[in-house]
């Protein structure tokens, strides 16, 4: 399987009241296409600013990330911001959508755009086509014409899926996707990232859910901005028992210090 993302020697550092706050300490990860791996750790560990680094939302200070073979670092902001809009997708806790917009329209918002990309040979109606077909498989077509305000939190985290899914990203970067929601939405909107996954697509999710990252292929663990371990879970099905994986995973945090 071709690499879709490399970070090699990566440090993220801020300075705060004149002080040096290594967030990030000498990284190395990388995942291939059709990788699911979650990011688990303590809060302040490094897991959202490692998302947010590798993805090129934040700038690294030092090291490198490959995505699709192109230098994030090499990118000017316009050739960063196409990059994510045309090959990355994001969802994350806090479901950012615009109030002033129906559900459809934002999720064709990005479609749209990525239309104004002279290579893009898609047009408006074949973005309007996916995303019915999107909202279909998600089950969430009934809400399209609806404002964020009269869904459920399933619905609009679903919905902020589809939003992710429109311009078909190599890679989805989750940042506490299930944080906001209530057990049964937070297992519905997983069902639906381990379907994307097994069609394909790259993911990374930042976690503190065990039930959660248990359904991942890879769990990473991060302590004080370094990636301490990693447990291979390999791919989860529907018919495996996931207690079964769920306890394998709790029993390895504990040995990490959980």
């Amino acid at each position: 399987m071709a690499a879709v993302l490399e970070v090699k020697n990566l440090c993220k550092t801020y300075i705060v009241n004149k002080g040096q706050n290594n967030v990030l300490r000498n990284i190395d990860l990388t995942l291939h296409e059709g990788d699911f791996v979650s990011v688990m750790g303590p809060s302040g560990s490094g897991k959202s600013t490692l998302l947010y680094t590798a993805s090129g939302m934040d700038r690294l200070t030092a090291g490198e990330v490959l995505f699709d073979g192109q230098s994030l670092s090499q990118l000017s902001e316009k050739g960063m911001a196409e990059l994510r809009l045309h090959k990355m997708g994001f969802i994350f806790q806090q479901m950012h959508m615009l109030s002033n917009l129906s559900i459809y329209d934002n999720i064709i918002l990005s479609g749209y755009q990525a239309l104004k990309n002279r290579q893009e040979t898609r047009s408006r109606s074949d973005v309007n086509l996916y995303a019915d077909k999107l909202m279909k498989q998600l089950g969430i077509i009934e809400t399209a014409g609806h404002d964020i305000t009269e869904v459920s939190g399933g619905q609009l985290q679903r919905a902020c899926i589809c939003r992710a899914l429109i311009n078909e990203p190599k890679m989805l970067f989750a940042d506490e996707p299930t944080g906001a929601l209530n057990s049964k939405a937070a297992k519905e909107v997983m069902e639906e990232l381990c379907r994307i996954n097994r069609e394909g697509t790259t993911i990374m999710i930042v976690t503190h859910d065990v039930k959660v990252a248990a359904q991942t292929d890879k769990v990473l663990y991060m302590v004080d901005g370094n990636i301490q371990g990693e447990l291979r879970l390999g791919s989860y099905s529907e018919d495996q028992r996931l207690r079964e994986r769920e306890r394998k995973l709790n029993e390895w945090l504990m040995g990490m210090g959980w």
